[in-house]
């Protein structure tokens, strides 16, 4: 249930005005987003993989109606669900190997390179910290502190943040592939 929430507040960070105070009137469109977007581990939607059918949205146009009987609808609903079952085995499968693979490496910056900031420790004035930017930068690297923190260039406002960090916190910025990104 908590990734539902991380995933509406998402929808939400892109919606909501800057002082936060409008987010009541976007959660309805954030949850029938979500509910009618495809979820990598399952291929489906949860209205598909609930009821078998795809919502109608504000741009459907119903031309015809194929009403399936009940036993076809019965057989329907179980093809769904075990095709979701196949799909969330694989997935797993997919997580653990990307888990692996990924745990097993440890990103370098050269000083002078420039990285973004998990924005899950800075502190903003900003009311609410779940609707708050995830990632800041890019800030230039100074130097490596010891065997995995970095010394950071942060702004001048950020007086009371200390600037060294751990290389769990920090990504790459990589170079706009466009000249107008």
């Amino acid at each position: 249930m908590e990734h539902v929430n991380q995933e509406l507040e998402q929808y939400l960070q892109l919606y909501v005005n800057h002082r936060q105070t409008d987010w009541a009137d976007w959660l309805s469109l954030a949850e029938f987003a979500y509910n009618n977007c495809e979820h990598s581990a399952t291929k489906k939607s949860p209205f598909y993989a609930n009821t078998g059918v795809h919502p109608m949205g504000l741009t459907d146009i119903h031309t015809s109606s194929a009403n399936l009987t009940a036993e076809d609808f019965a057989k329907h609903v179980k093809d769904v669900h075990a095709l979701s079952q196949a799909n969330l085995t694989k997935a797993a499968a997919d997580m653990k190997w990307f888990y692996d693979w990924h745990a097993g490496q440890q990103i370098e910056f050269e000083p002078g390179a420039k990285i973004f900031l998990d924005g899950c420790h800075i502190q903003t004035d900003r009311p609410s910290a779940k609707m708050e930017d995830k990632w800041f930068g890019p800030y230039k690297v100074v130097e490596r502190v010891g065997a995995g923190a970095y010394h950071l260039k942060l702004p001048s406002t950020w007086k009371k943040v200390h600037p060294v960090f751990n290389v769990v916190l920090l990504k790459p910025a990589n170079e706009p592939a466009f000249e107008s990104q």
